[in-house]
């Protein structure tokens, strides 16, 4: 199974490939201003892919109170989620690795260490993936 090796912070994660859409440098964002069209958004930050605006998560500022770190390996990794978009800024987001799942029991030993499989409920919080289903209401 191909997997894409990323990181927050110190960690090592694995995220399917199968969940993947694509996998894109660093884009400008844009704030949206909270009001009552807006409040189940999953975020307040969003990008244009592919011209529409998906919402975008700072894994980084969501598990460790920092912006992800702004480099080259830097990505916004879209996802979909049901019939959703999201995309997911992850540090070092650039290397695939095949592994099967059994080889995490819960950890896979990858290039920089253990690794640890997860999958968007793992990543985010059941408010957040309930918002990235809203966002197709949304122009």
């Amino acid at each position: 199974m191909l997997f894409l090796h990323f990181r927050i912070g110190e960690g090592s994660f694995a995220l399917a490939a199968e969940r993947i859409v694509e996998i894109v440098p660093l884009a400008p964002l844009r704030t949206i201003r909270q009001g009552p069209d807006t409040a189940d958004l999953p975020t307040d930050q969003t990008f244009e892919y592919r011209g529409q605006f998906v919402p975008v998560v700072d894994l980084c500022q969501l598990d460790l109170g920092r912006p992800a770190r702004r480099r080259l390996s830097t990505r916004i990794i879209v996802v979909r989620h049901h019939n959703a978009l999201l995309g997911l800024i992850a540090e070092n987001a650039t290397t695939m690795l095949r592994l099967e799942p059994e080889d995490f029991a819960p950890f896979a030993t990858g290039p920089d260490g253990l690794i640890q499989r997860v999958d968007l409920p793992d990543l985010l919080p059941p408010e957040m993936l309930d918002g990235a289903l809203r966002i197709e209401a949304y122009p």
